[in-house]
């Protein structure tokens, strides 16, 4: 091969370097749209960039996504009403899920990412305060599954109930306990 054409080479292959973490930023972005999980392009971006690379492309990617849900929640209000029936439906009404609750029910494969944006959302007082819970509950998702994707030949489906099994344990232990005492049985004359 002459080194003209392996310069030229050299050259295609750095523009790919370029335009992989790009698209895949982008992918993430187009994630909701595409009805893809977000484990699964975690652990894409373990599998193709490697851990450190893979996991910060996926906290850009994640935070760009979370920040449009912010702002498409933020302006539709009809949106919000369906993401508020949907929550109380799914977690119900009195239940008001703490960072902690958060972050372990981001690592959770099943559970709904942007139902979980949206609860952040209700408990920011603005775009910054749930910019930095938001960063702050995406950082282990991508760590974990980034992680995963990199040694996902080794990883047993043996590991991986009893895992998803103590993160729910875990959410249940941390979650917010509130006793609610309906006002007519408060006040009621009747002693239990």
């Amino acid at each position: 091969m002459m080194p003209i054409e392996m310069l030229s080479h050299l050259k295609v292959m750095e523009s790919y370097a370029f335009v992989a973490p790009v698209l895949f930023i982008l992918v993430h972005v187009l994630r909701p749209l595409l009805f893809v999980p977000v484990l699964l392009l975690c652990i894409t971006g373990g599998v193709i960039f490697g851990l450190l690379a893979g996991t910060v492309y996926s906290i850009i990617g994640l935070m760009i996504s979370s920040s449009l849900f912010y702002l498409i929640i933020h302006t539709l209000p009809a949106l919000q009403k369906r993401f508020k029936k949907l929550e109380e439906r799914l977690l119900g009404k009195q239940l008001s899920l703490n960072t902690f609750q958060l972050v372990l029910l981001r690592m959770l494969p099943f559970i709904h990412f942007h139902m979980l944006s949206f609860c952040i959302y209700k408990k920011s007082v603005s775009f910054h305060s749930y910019l930095r819970t938001t960063l702050f509950t995406i950082i282990p998702v991508a760590i974990f599954y980034t992680t995963l994707g990199k040694t996902i030949q080794e990883v047993s489906l043996y590991y991986a109930i009893p895992l998803i099994i103590v993160i729910l344990i875990l959410a249940y232990f941390v979650r917010q306990k509130k006793a609610i005492i309906k006002w007519n049985h408060f006040f009621s004359k009747e002693v239990a």
